[in-house]
């Protein structure tokens, strides 16, 4: 058997497993190639430590660290701005920033502000964005939005969630062949005097996680570009409350919170 430390955190109900690969010493563990069964082994929340991804501090060159991270199903992502968040509270604890910086995501360079356990993102404007549009699934219209923050959102306005089943809804869409071939994250948005609620089927979990924190950036640019909100946006979401900030570049704030320290052993 093989141990992994790790560390366990979670921003508003979005949970990841945090590996420090910084010094190189994970690769005497684990392959590149054994690193998506390691992660769904980790993820898996009856046979593992449990989590909606794993995140990998990586040394980089120009940055204090490079966030490689994975979904629960092994596959790396681009982006994960929850993830993000608790890489910085991690790094934090970790010593390797200060309270302001940047750091490397796959997406490109990312900016922070970390203060007693709150931490804010700053994201580069969405690209391919597509507003009001309308496809059919299972007999039902929906009319959509999207666009990527690294990695693709779709933004559904409903007037409840009484008759959405998250999953099985979320799952069809995310499949649907508007979205091909990447597939697509799928938040359901309700809205109340400007400010939203965010639920989202995340690709890659295949599941409705408690919070995602690209989708609710996603679904605060949407609304205020169809001036149903102003920025900054209050969204709440299952697992707590974000704040979206929508200027030139975009920011996303909200609290992290440390659950346990651990080792995994790999087999």
């Amino acid at each position: 058997m093989k141990p992994i430390f790790f560390v366990k955190i979670e921003g508003t109900g979005n949970d990841f497993l945090l590996i420090n690969n910084v010094n190189g010493l994970v690769n005497e563990v684990i392959s590149g190639e054994t690193l998506p069964d390691l992660v769904k082994k980790m993820s898996d929340r009856h046979l593992g430590a449990g989590s909606d991804g794993v995140i990998v501090l990586e040394a980089s060159k120009d940055f204090p660290f490079e966030m490689k991270y994975y979904n629960r199903d092994g596959s790396e992502a681009a982006m994960c701005l929850n993830g993000a968040r608790c890489a910085v509270g991690y790094a934090f604890r970790l010593g390797l920033i200060q309270e302001k910086g940047k750091f490397l995501s796959s997406a490109g360079p990312v900016g922070f502000f970390y203060k007693n356990d709150v931490v804010s993102v700053e994201v580069q404007p969405p690209t391919d964005i597509k507003l009001n549009f309308s496809f059919t699934v299972k007999r039902k219209k929906y009319r959509a939005n999207f666009l990527k923050l690294g990695v693709p959102h779709c933004v559904i306005f409903v007037d409840s969630f009484d008759k959405i089943d998250i999953k099985e809804n979320g799952a069809d869409i995310r499949n649907h062949r508007t979205f091909k071939p990447d597939g697509t994250n799928v938040n359901f948005v309700t809205e109340d005097k400007g400010r939203l609620f965010v639920r989202t089927y995340e690709r890659g979990v295949e599941n409705e996680t408690l919070s995602c924190g690209s989708g609710v950036l996603a679904a605060a640019y949407i609304a205020t570009k169809l001036f149903i909100s102003d920025s900054p946006v209050t969204c709440d979401t299952t697992g707590g409350q974000l704040v979206a900030t929508i200027k030139e570049k975009l920011y996303l704030e909200g609290p992290v919170n440390f659950i346990f320290d651990g080792v995994y052993y790999y087999k």
